[in-house]
């Protein structure tokens, strides 16, 4: 199973890299003025995968409970405070699924397996303007928040944990209002896994590292 998810994590980035050539490519090949200053604000839309790379729950026996991966998309609103900074607001949902293992209660059954994942978080976004050109940028996200696990499972409790959000992207710019972008967001934060229905163990706060690979468009009114 690790081999298989660093096999899907690897064609998701370059999955990335081909998208962010792409729209970087239409963008170019479109621009035929300097983008206007008086945008100070961005709005994007974006969706893609969401992937666990820790464990829920780990067993001795290696028979991990653990969230598997599934869809993710977001909604962004940013405020440019100039042109490499801008203070943003970010509203996420996931829907992965939870793989049971043994340290769960055997006599745990559906309604289903199905997690829904939401988060809202805040923070500053950074550009680095002309280093790749003038029409691709590279971007820091730094900010945190809170992530809302709702479970649909027999003895399960939904829970709000804080989390941080730490992004790497690129921004693919033109001569219109129009944007291209490409981000791996890092989600890190604890699981309190006395919220599952478990057996055998001493209930704790599990460390757990989420990762949103997203491809999106933007736009400057």
């Amino acid at each position: 199973m690790r081999r298989e998810r660093i096999y899907m994590a690897a064609r998701a980035l370059s999955a990335l890299g081909l998208v962010a050539g792409g729209l970087t490519i239409a963008t170019a090949a479109g621009a035929q003025a300097p983008e206007p200053s008086q945008r100070v604000w961005r709005f994007a839309a974006s969706t893609g995968g969401y992937a666990a790379a820790s464990a829920l729950i780990k067993s001795a026996d290696t028979n991990d409970t653990r969230l598997e991966a599934g869809p993710a998309l977001a909604l962004e609103g940013q405020y440019l405070t100039s042109p490499v900074l801008a203070v943003y607001g970010n509203g996420f949902v996931a829907l992965p699924t939870v793989r049971l293992g043994s340290d769960i209660q055997p006599a745990v059954v559906g309604p289903s397996n199905q997690v829904v994942l939401t988060g809202l978080t805040g923070g500053v976004m950074l550009t680095a303007a002309d280093w790749l050109g003038e029409h691709l940028e590279p971007t820091l996200r730094l900010g945190v928040g809170f992530k809302w696990y709702g479970f649909n499972l027999t003895g399960a409790a939904n829970q709000l944990r804080p989390t941080a959000d730490i992004g790497l992207g690129l921004r693919a710019v033109g001569a219109g209002p129009i944007e291209g972008t490409v981000e791996v967001r890092y989600l890190p934060s604890s699981f309190d896994q006395s919220k599952l229905p478990t057996r055998g163990i001493a209930p704790q706060d599990q460390r757990q590292n989420d990762f949103f690979f997203s491809i999106g468009i933007g736009i400057r009114p």
